[in-house]
């Protein structure tokens, strides 16, 4: 936790630096961040001009069935050829039918069998057991009347925080394995319970740490702004864990990529389910959603306008200075200095989908991209409603900005 470094709860602008792990505080004080909001999962799952209702996306847990299923066809994958690399031993060394070999080895090993379908089990139990707590698990509503948050833990009272001391951080982990390292995205979002002291944090991944922030982003434009400030819905081909976007992937991975790159992009999803994830996300969306306690429900009528929570004057003064160095070409880590800094700005989040194939299509689909980051972009709300910087440091991070130590 930030209070062993800094002696107090962390606030915008401060990071953590471990072994392969790094994270950058957006919060508490929710300052601009100068990224587009944008969510590309589903998170918000009801709004309005009172609250907004946040929790698990779609595209997450199409990512979670699909390795699963990825797993256990790596087992069989592993079986299978095993076993038929011992009936080739034996019809090479000792004359024995192949076929009738590998088959019998095959099936008549009642072990391996049992460990399948031990793990298939498990697998099978993690599913009903998530969808057994979505219908019991309430979301997380920001209230921007009152300007709080209500989080409700699995057990004990519904908390209550301000919005001004929330705390949001993006965390960026190196995972180093013997064939290759990558790396892992995630917004994070801590409560703090003055009562006991506790914290209670919430994690989402993402694909990417630009998509991380601009998540944060459109909770606290909502917060600031209201609903109005938000981007418009995302079409279904461009909402993670849908069918209409693993479609669109589909083709965009025929029409942008050579043979051999589509070929193992189709290979990877046949082996992990194909479309199978995405039914049972959308399976997952059907279900009943969990309600909220009486408290929370008297905390979320609505209030005359007249009796709605302002943001503090240390928040505005602040705002109003990250903002202006937005406008010189700074973006949020450059300004707090944080070794973070190395950004660069990527292309759009949704995918873009280009005419021809192979390495030509893929430059120019890059010179496409860099011609649209290259565009000033503005933002006609903030704070107090004046007009935003021309600029807009979308935010990726490159590998270098991992420390040695």
């Amino acid at each position: 936790m930030a209070e062993d470094k800094y002696e107090r709860l962390p606030r915008a602008g401060d990071s953590e630096h471990q072994l392969g792990f790094e994270t950058l505080y957006l919060a508490p004080k929710p300052l601009p961040t100068g990224q587009a909001p944008f969510s590309a999962q589903q998170m918000h799952r009801e709004v309005n001009d009172c609250y907004l209702d946040f929790a698990m996306g779609g595209g997450s847990r199409e990512f979670a069935a699909r390795v699963t299923i990825g797993t256990l066809m790596l087992f069989m994958l592993l079986y299978v050829f095993s076993t038929g690399l011992m009936a080739w031993g034996r019809w090479e060394h000792w004359n024995e039918p192949f076929w009738e070999t590998w088959l019998y080895d095959f099936y008549s090993n009642w072990i391996w069998w049992l460990i399948f379908l031990f793990f298939t089990l498990m697998s099978v139990s993690i599913v009903a057991y998530a969808a057994y707590k979505e219908p019991r698990t309430p979301p997380i509503r920001f209230n921007r009347q009152r300007r709080e948050v209500c989080y409700v833990p699995a057990k004990g009272k519904p908390l209550f925080i301000p919005w001004e001391e929330v705390i949001a951080c993006v965390a960026v982990e190196q995972v180093i394995t013997q064939y290759s390292a990558t790396q892992q995205f995630s917004l994070r979002l801590g409560f703090h319970d003055t009562t006991n002291e506790q914290m209670h944090w919430v994690t989402h991944a993402h694909a990417s740490l630009m998509l991380a922030v601009s998540e944060w982003e459109a909770l606290r434009v909502y917060m600031e702004q209201g609903p109005t400030a938000l981007p418009p819905a995302p079409q279904r081909e461009h909402e993670e864990g849908t069918l209409e976007y693993f479609y669109f992937a589909r083709d965009t991975y025929k029409e942008c990529h050579g043979f051999i790159s589509y070929g193992g992009w189709w290979l990877l999803q046949l082996l992990t389910g194909w479309t199978l994830p995405c039914h049972i996300c959308e399976w997952f969306e059907r279900l009943p959603k969990a309600g909220f306690p009486k408290a929370v429900r008297e905390w979320s009528k609505n209030l005359p306008t007249e009796q709605w929570a302002k943001p503090s004057e240390e928040l505005l003064s602040q705002s109003t200075a990250i903002e202006a160095a937005f406008a010189t070409g700074l973006s949020f880590p450059e300004y707090f200095k944080s070794p973070l800094a190395a950004f660069q700005s990527p292309a759009d989040a949704a995918p873009v989908k280009t005419k021809g194939k192979g390495k030509r299509a893929r430059s120019r689909a890059a010179a496409e991209a860099r011609g649209k980051s290259e565009q000033p972009t503005s933002n006609k709300h903030d704070l107090n409603n004046n007009t935003k910087p021309p600029t807009d440091p979308l935010i990726s991070l490159s590998d270098s900005s991992f420390p040695n130590d």
